[in-house]
């Protein structure tokens, strides 16, 4: 199972539509976690995060992998869309 780590500052709309592309892995129970590292957001990333369900830690990704559950990393920028058939490439 995947823990995926998103690096945050100030991206509340690219945060949306990453976490929108993990919806599928979650249910099928590719996702273990999500943990978003917020590097002082100002605007509502914070929130974003929470209503998604994300473990939030203030800090960069190396503090995100002492959170991290799963037995794999997926490290993904803000904004990033994973391509349609992923889940099937990550449980093959």
């Amino acid at each position: 199972m995947l823990s995926v780590l998103i690096e945050t500052r100030n991206d509340e709309e690219g945060l949306a539509r990453t976490l929108a592309s993990l919806i599928g892995g979650a249910v099928e129970g590719v996702v273990r976690d999500v943990i978003v590292c917020d590097i002082g957001s100002t605007d509502q990333t914070h929130r974003v995060a929470e209503h998604a369900g994300c473990h939030l830690v203030a800090g960069g990704i190396a503090t995100g992998i002492g959170q991290a559950k799963g037995d794999w990393l997926l490290l993904l920028e803000p904004g990033a869309r994973l391509a349609e058939g992923w889940i099937d490439d990550v449980v093959a």
